[in-house]
């Protein structure tokens, strides 16, 4: 048995797409310190302490040099001579802003970063006319006070709520696809055939074609989680957050082994797969409960339902052990 694991991992590194991906994964992970950099750069520019320039109209109550009238403001912004349209109005001492903004996202991106300063600024000016203090908060850390940059929260979010569960659902999904192309090629290929007449029972060789992947993902998921560390992503709960990945792909590597099983056909059971792994995928990166989000909070060190967490694993591993006996691979 042990020689058809070893056998199966060595054909895994031979696949090209599925060694594509994981070379993926792992460059992202490696890199995650410079992508985080550059995805905060474009959409949070602030963060980095730099906020570009732009060109500001303001209609109503006049806070900067470029005032206008609503018509003519609206004209130079459909020219393009201004970047943005602030309309200030008041209503019963309550100060409103309506801000237009170009329609393409990247610009948007950065004309807001400048908007968000001017609109701070105006802000602290209104308070000090109305004699209300401006709230300075003030973060400590050790016993001593730290800089904490405005903006630090979309880093935290796009490493912990984004990166993290992507990769471990990623992980999961290659791992399955590698599990469904490898017992199909033995199917296809009638390989099956001569397993079946050496001493290794049906219920060995299932056991060996689910655990390939498992051995294979296991390692690429330790070497993510120890990539991110090294590019100084903090990885507060390394042991439940590999728990729970592995425990995600040992999910999926199950529904792969049962339906390439079923299917006995590799595009089929490969195209059912990508159905089902597609269409749950934005419920398993947005619900609180998911296993890939615990995931990331417990990397982040935040709190997770344990029994949720112990429910999935159990059931997970559960129906790993049992997949060679619901999809019996004793038969041509």
């Amino acid at each position: 048995m042990f020689e058809l694991i070893k056998k199966d991992i060595r054909l895994m590194f031979r696949e090209r797409t599925f060694v594509s991906v994981v070379f993926l994964i792992v460059f992202v992970a490696s890199i995650s310190s410079v992508i985080t950099f550059g995805l905060i750069m474009l959409y949070n520019p602030g963060y980095l302490g730099y906020y570009g320039s732009s060109k500001v109209a303001v209609v109503g109550e006049c806070f900067t040099e470029s005032c206008y009238d609503e018509r003519t403001a609206m004209e130079l912004f459909k020219s393009g001579k201004v970047d943005a349209v602030l309309i200030v109005t008041d209503v019963n001492g309550i100060k409103y802003v309506d801000v237009l903004v170009p329609d393409d996202e990247i610009k948007a991106a950065q004309v807001l970063s400048y908007v968000k300063r001017l609109l701070t600024e105006y802000e602290e000016k209104v308070r000090d006319v109305y004699g209300i203090p401006n709230l300075d908060v003030k973060v400590f850390s050790g016993g001593r006070e730290i800089n904490l940059p405005s903006g630090s929260s979309t880093v935290f979010k796009f490493i912990y709520l984004i990166l993290i569960p992507l990769l471990s659902v990623t992980t999961a999904v290659v791992a399955a696809g590698m599990t469904i192309d490898s017992v199909c090629e033995e199917i296809q290929s009638r390989s099956l055939e001569v397993l079946l007449t050496t001493p290794l029972t049906p219920f060995k060789i299932s056991i060996s074609k689910v655990a390939s992947p498992m051995i294979f993902s296991s390692i690429v998921t330790a070497l993510w989680l120890l990539l991110l560390a090294v590019n100084k992503v903090d990885i507060m709960n390394p042991l439940p957050a590999f728990v729970l990945s592995v425990s995600i792909t040992a999910f999926f590597v199950a529904l792969g082994y049962v339906m390439a099983v079923k299917f006995r056909d590799r595009e089929r059971a490969q195209l059912f797969f990508s159905i089902l792994a597609a269409g749950s995928l934005p419920l398993m990166v947005t619900k609180y409960a998911s296993p890939p989000v615990m995931v990331g909070r417990a990397a982040a060190g935040a709190e997770i339902d344990l029994s949720i967490a112990a429910a999935f694993s159990i059931l997970s591993f559960t129906l790993l052990a049992l997949s060679p006996v619901i999809a019996k691979i004793d038969r041509i």
